[in-house]
């Protein structure tokens, strides 16, 4: 995804006019106690935008789309056709050298509207039947344009018309399915530079396309007799939900010792999800292979793979995504159904940002209600797990995102003078039942400041992979883009923080638990919580106990002690000599390494030569007070997973 320049960027012109000499100032002084990774200019553009005096005319006046009878607007995830957005001036005007934007989410790949070339995508025709009236208008950035006006001022009732994609080429949509994708309007109603977003800006529907991609994902651990779920999704080339689906689903070489329907019939009214129960006879190992006939096309897929024993459960978590309410695809709603139906997670997060996006929720309240109350609307203890938070966007300290497990959930952001500072946010959220969790620790938009210490109680986890990349180590696979040497996880364990790893997808694409499948990312992300409850409750001590791992996105099992000190767990150094140290790893796909790494850059590499399954006991003789140690395993495919470590004391 796009890097911290476009971040500034959106920041500024969120609410400012982009003329030379209104853009954010880049060179802002650093403070002499900022760390090194600190983005002071990105905040310093935020809060321009912010305290930026609004006039009362900016922001006036309505807009909507103009369609021919029959046609709602819609459009095909990736495909082209045009839009005309017709703005009327409100009862104030727009004043002469005042402007009207159009911007299109300049977070994907929308089209940018663009003046200069008929042919191209994007081409944009602005106009006006005000008698006059002249409108100046050029491409500001990407996906921005305005057009200022000229002549005499507009007035009330008066029109200005963008015919978004007027040219042969037309204008091409965001690749990722959405309802309501807005085309955002924003008014400089005196042109004093400052600007305010129309809050009922028109939006239209972005449809999926057809079946290309089948996905089966099957209960990762149980017990004899227990009943299982496998669930079965079509989805489009990116990973959207397709929006019909009738077909039949069979199973390829079913294994015994799991019980499961024969064949599957998808009805259209589906939308290409079916859920199927079954049961394990016997303990072992298992996959399951479908084959999916659906719209002429043949489809196949292979799930996760299921443990059955009686070892502990493995939820799989997805606790970081954002939607359209910040800077990502689809609603609330469509989150959250995703991930319990098409993903078939067990436990997310919904975690917007604090202070960034069209409509920021830290200025909008009713936004983030929203968000808390479609989040406890999808809660089912012991079946899914919905939790409500947001990502706290703190520039100069790296981001966070804020988990809550209880009644309250209160926004603090990272502008606000009274929680400003990752001591700060601790201090607000001490008496809730809340947890903060740490991200892109590594590079990426920001670093995280490790200076500032973890708070056990409150960040008992880091988040070590998402779609930015990994932060495990410098010399990792898929590192995180931007590295910076000496932020990741394993710099911060040689200097004593003690911390479990998870990792999340911090997906935009409206698809939590599925980021890895699109080509957008390099790498997804997910969180496997280790408990036999799943609540909200068991959840949260589960995190705090440190009792989970972390992969990039494929279910890969995981088991690693020493001695009867599980991951994430504590251990005495007198009990650590000699303990033997036990480690599993069932892979989605082929395992092509093992890695045990331990304090002082102590680096055990083990080839499990593209097996499915890795066992291995050992003494670990050198382990004394003050150290640790995890596993790292990596997949032929690059997949990966890291487990919590376990602490020498």
């Amino acid at each position: 995804m796009r890097t911290a320049a476009l971040l500034a960027l959106f920041a500024a012109l969120a609410a400012c006019d982009a003329r030379e000499d209104a853009a954010p100032d880049r060179a802002t002084p650093r403070v002499d106690t900022d760390p090194p990774s600190a983005r002071r200019d990105i905040r310093a553009a935020f809060e321009a935008a912010r305290n930026a005096p609004k006039h009362p005319s900016d922001g006036g006046g309505r807009a909507w789309l103009e369609l021919a009878p029959g046609d709602d607007g819609s459009v095909l995830a990736g495909r082209t056709r045009s839009w005309t957005i017709v703005y009327e001036a409100g009862e104030l005007g727009v004043a002469l050298g005042g402007a009207v934007f159009l911007q299109v989410s300049p977070f994907f790949e929308w089209s940018s509207p663009q003046t200069a070339n008929e042919a191209a995508l994007g081409f944009t025709r602005v106009r006006t039947d005000a008698a006059g009236v002249e409108l100046e208008a050029r491409a500001i950035d990407q996906q921005l344009l305005g057009a200022t006006v000229r002549g005499r001022a507009l007035a009330a009732g008066e029109r200005v018309v963008f015919e978004y994609g007027a040219g042969p080429a037309g204008a091409k949509a965001d690749p990722y399915a959405e309802r309501d994708s807005r085309f955002w309007i924003a008014v400089d109603g005196d042109g004093d530079g400052v600007r305010k977003v129309l809050a009922d800006s028109p939006g239209v529907d972005v449809r999926p396309g057809p079946a290309a991609l089948l996905v089966a994902t099957l209960t990762s651990t149980a017990r004899v007799g227990e009943a299982l779920r496998l669930n079965v999704a079509l989805l489009d080339a990116r990973a959207n939900r397709i929006e019909g689906g009738a077909g039949t689903i069979v199973f390829v070489d079913a294994p015994d010792g799991v019980t499961l329907p024969g064949q599957v019939e998808l009805a259209a009214d589906a939308r290409g999800v079916a859920a199927l129960t079954g049961s394990a006879s016997a303990e072992g190992v298992f996959q399951v292979r479908l084959r999916a006939e659906v719209e002429g096309r043949t489809l196949e897929a292979l799930s996760n793979p299921l443990l059955v024993s009686n070892g502990p459960k493995v939820h799989w978590a997805d606790l970081h995504g954002h939607t359209s309410v910040s800077d990502g695809s689809g609603s609330p709603q469509d989150y959250f159904e995703y991930a319990r139906d098409v993903a078939a997670l067990d436990i997310v997060a919904l975690t917007d940002h604090d202070h960034w996006g069209m409509l920021p929720l830290d200025e909008h309240p009713e936004l983030w209600e929203r968000n808390v109350a479609v989040a406890r609307a999808y809660d089912r203890p012991g079946t899914f797990v919905a939790l409500p938070g947001y990502e706290y966007t703190d520039w100069i300290g790296g981001h966070r995102h804020v988990l809550y497990f209880g009644e309250r959930a209160p926004l603090y952001s990272a502008l606000d003078p009274r929680y400003d500072t990752p001591q700060k946010l601790r201090e607000a959220l001490r008496t809730e039942a809340a947890l903060i969790v740490p991200h892109h620790p590594a590079g990426g938009p920001i670093a995280l400041d490790w200076s500032a210490g973890l708070d056990a109680e409150l960040e008992p986890v880091v988040e070590i992979c998402s779609a930015h990349g990994a932060s495990d180590a410098l010399e990792g696979q898929r590192v995180i883009h931007s590295p910076r040497p000496g932020h990741f996880v394993r710099d911060a364990l040689e200097r004593g923080v003690r911390m479990g790893l998870i990792g999340s997808g911090d997906g935009h694409d409206g698809h939590p638990g599925l980021t890895a499948k699109g080509p957008h990312y390099p790498t997804g992300g997910l969180a496997a919580i280790l408990s036999d409850d799943l609540s909200r409750e068991g959840v949260l001590a589960a995190l705090r106990a440190r009792r989970c791992y972390a992969t990039s996105g494929p279910r890969i099992l995981l088991r690693f002690a020493l001695g009867s000190t599980r991951m994430g767990g504590v251990i005495r150094a007198a009990d650590a000599v000699d303990a033997p140290l036990f480690v599993q790893a069932i892979g989605a796909a082929g395992l092509k390494t093992v890695e045990i790494v331990a304090r002082g850059e102590r680096i055990t590499t083990i080839d499990a030569g593209g097996e499915l399954e890795f066992a291995a006991s050992a003494a670990f003789r050198e382990l004394a007070s003050g150290d640790w140690v995890y596993v790292r395993v990596v997949q032929v495919d690059g997949g990966m997973a890291w487990s919590s470590p376990i602490f020498v004391e």
